[in-house]
């Protein structure tokens, strides 16, 4: 979000040796983050208002012409291609020196006295894109110079400050606002300066709005859970024009193109106060002298063409604002193309309303529709606000608009409550939370200035929370202790380390006995560890002659394919071999994990709690495969006995019963191949019971 430091002087007053760079510093130590502070000016130094003195036909050229030019301090000479440079014209001259974009385009370049066909030119003559002011003065044609004579400047002054760009804008990290909707405009964000600078935010002018009777006006909002407060009123006489140089400086200033008086006054409210709103032409909802404006729901299926031309698919919990019959706008994010302001509008319809900000943020993703206005109503507004922005709206309407008035009465549909409960933080909540004592008064002086009222009760404060910060921000005791040391300063409070208790941790057997288990197959044997999901699909368990009966199953599984619980390792390490086999003539991989037995009991759910979970013993699984090796088995023998030899136990082997034709079949591998394969359980019963004894399994080929 960009910030003029200009307009936020309107505000509050700052005194005159404040730097943009000092409030940046504060805002940054306390509010939000500014992430750079840029000055207009600076863009436009040495360039000065000239007048064209002469101006005369290039001898070599003949689309130039040679021009003199009085800068102030003397008269020069100025080779220039502007298709309109005319004798007696006042124009933007760049001096040698100066930084300009060749046509608006690419990196700025710096001018230097030179020839142009023969002919010396003293600097330029800019069109307004070449210096940056293409959004303020846009070009009639390619090559059409910067036409300053209207203004009625004198030569030699410099070119910032006869254009009014002395401003300097602090570009604000959008993310660093997601909590703080005041502060999305730039009378929000003087409260706060103020506050930083212990000065007075000034009163925001605005007029009550004096009722109209020509015009009937009726408002009626279907879900009142989707819009809390719905304002409007009609305003007649109005003429489509050009909005005044001032009000054209302060958009373009924070990056907003302007495009007519109606349509800029409903973006300077915005900008200023950080409530929404949209201004409709009266021709869309008029019927027999009486408007109609409705916040209803999307029909299924239903279509809608934004103002931006494209068509959208809503969905039924999409609100739309409709003149009973058509809809005219998405409420809350963009108008239609047939509900915008045209050249020869004559009466204007305005809203200010105050839209659910879930709804907001579900309707603008869905659609892939950012904006400005969804930016701010999805992050809660103040309902007053509503109110205020609508008197804003009006008494700049019948200023630009000169002949205008109110055409009907102000349509209020509210379905909100301010929230009046008091917070109750004790005294001594504050040197709990902050870890140092604040003088009473410090806190109540800081609360009151930022807008809170306090009163205090058997050592417990009940903080009024004001409105503009009671949707969805401030709320508990947690936040009024924010409140208070962010202003007072985090630089503030004294630093000093935390009383921890610095015995070590009780050692974790199993923990440390994976990670030895892991080194000596890893490091010794050259394995590779495996990491797995632990879920298996309904096909793994059948072809190892598993019931998928006897494994957990998940109610919302990661994948559909793989709904249930693994009882083993082997499995999905079976997949990671017979995938990767084509990689490698040999893969020697292992896994250590846990497994999930449904029919055995396993720890608690919580502590002192009769639920238990199924039983989840963690396994040790290795498996080796090697082209051409028909004893696949000796290796993962000697993996066990290496394993054993160092955690210091004994080991012996014994043949097993052959099961294959119970446990079913190995997935296909590749000719040339056999798998070995070991499996361990119960780590920490080769702590206790030693030697343990392994039995070497004759099945699926892991052994002869």
């Amino acid at each position: 979000m960009l910030i003029s430091f200009n307009w936020l002087k309107q505000h509050v007053s700052l005194p005159d040796s404040t730097t943009p760079e000092e409030v940046a510093d504060k805002l940054k130590m306390s509010t939000v983050e500014v992430e750079s502070v840029r000055h207009l000016g600076k863009e436009l130094d040495q360039m000065v208002v000239g007048k064209v003195v002469s101006a005369d036909k290039h001898p070599n050229a003949d689309k130039l012409q040679i021009c003199r030019v009085n800068i102030g301090v003397e008269t020069v000479q100025i080779v220039c291609g502007g298709s309109n440079v005319a004798e007696g014209m006042l124009v933007a001259v760049a001096l040698p020196g100066a930084q300009v974009r060749w046509h608006g385009q690419g990196e700025p370049i710096v001018l230097e006295q030179t020839a142009i066909r023969g002919q010396d030119s003293f600097g330029m003559i800019c069109a307004s894109d070449e210096i940056g002011l293409g959004e303020q003065f846009p070009k009639k044609e390619e090559k059409e110079i910067l036409d300053l004579t209207a203004l009625g400047l004198r030569p030699g002054t410099a070119l910032a400050a006869a254009l009014h760009q002395t401003d300097s804008i602090l570009e604000i990290d959008n993310k660093s606002l997601s909590n703080r909707p005041d502060l999305l405009g730039h009378y929000g964000l003087a409260r706060e300066v103020a506050v930083l600078f212990n000065r007075e935010v000034l009163p925001y002018a605005e007029k009550t709005i004096v009722p109209g009777k020509e015009l009937g006006l009726k408002v009626t909002v279907a879900d009142p859970a989707l819009c809390h407060r719905y304002m409007a009123v009609a305003v007649a006489g109005v003429t489509v024009a050009e909005s005044p140089a001032w009000l054209r400086e302060c958009l373009s200033a924070v990056g907003i193109r302007p495009i007519n008086n109606l349509v800029d006054i409903t973006n300077y409210v915005m900008l200023d106060i950080g409530q929404p709103t949209h201004a409709f032409d009266a021709r869309r909802l008029q019927a027999a002298k009486k408007i109609t404006l409705a916040a209803v729901l999307a029909a299924e299926a239903q279509t809608f063409t934004t103002l931006d031309g494209k068509e959208r698919s809503l969905t039924a919990d999409t609100l739309l604002i409709t003149n009973g019959v058509a809809p005219l706008a998405l409420a809350g994010i963009m108008g239609g193309t047939d509900s915008g302001i045209a050249p020869d509008t004559t009466t204007v319809v305005f809203e200010s309303a105050t839209f659910d900000a879930v709804a907001i943020r579900r309707t603008s993703t869905r659609l892939s529709l950012r904006t400005d206005s969804a930016t701010r109503f999805e992050k809660s507004q103040d309902p007053l606000n509503a109110e205020r922005a609508l008197n804003k709206l009006v008494e700049l309407t019948l200023q630009l608009c000169p002949g205008s008035k109110v055409a009907s009465a102000v349509a209020d549909v509210k379905h909100f409550r301010l929230a009046k409960q008091p917070i109750e933080v004790p005294i001594a909540f504050f040197v709990e939370k902050i870890g140092q004592e604040l003088p009473l008064k410090t806190i109540t002086t800081i609360l009151e200035r930022l807008g809170f009222t306090v009163k205090e009760k058997k050592k417990v404060l009940l903080i009024g929370v004001p409105s503009w910060r009671a949707t969805r921000d401030v709320r508990i005791p947690e936040d009024i202790v924010e409140e208070v040391l962010r202003i007072y300063g985090y630089e503030n409070i004294a630093p000093c380390l935390p009383r921890l208790l610095l015995a070590p941790p009780s050692p974790n057997a199993l923990r440390n006995l994976e990670r030895r288990v892991a080194e000596v197959l890893s490091l010794e044997l050259g394995f590779t560890e495996v990491y797995n999901y632990s879920f298996v699909s309904e096909a793994q368990i059948k072809r190892l002659g598993g019931d998928p009966a006897e494994y957990l199953q998940l109610d919302n599984p990661i994948s559909k394919e793989k709904p249930f619980l693994r009882r083993n390792l082997l499995p999905n390490l079976i997949e990671n071999i017979t995938t990767n086999l084509h990689r490698a003539d040999s893969l020697k991989l292992f896994e250590i994990g846990k497994v999930f037995h449904a029919d055995e009991s396993g720890p608690r759910t919580r502590e002192q709690s009769d639920e238990l979970l199924p039983r989840q013993d963690t396994w040790l699984t290795l498996m080796y495969v090697r082209k051409k090796d028909a004893s696949p088995f000796w290796e993962a023998r000697r993996a066990a006995e290496t394993i054993c030899r160092r955690l210091g136990l004994a080991v012996s082997f014994y043949p097993g019963a052959r099961t294959r034709s119970t446990r079913g079949n190995i997935p296909p591998v590749p000719p040339g191949y056999r798998l070995g394969s070991l499996c361990l359980v119960g780590y920490m019963s080769f702590i206790r019971n030693s030697p343990l004894a392994m039995v070497s399994k004759n099945e699926w080929g892991f052994s002869r």
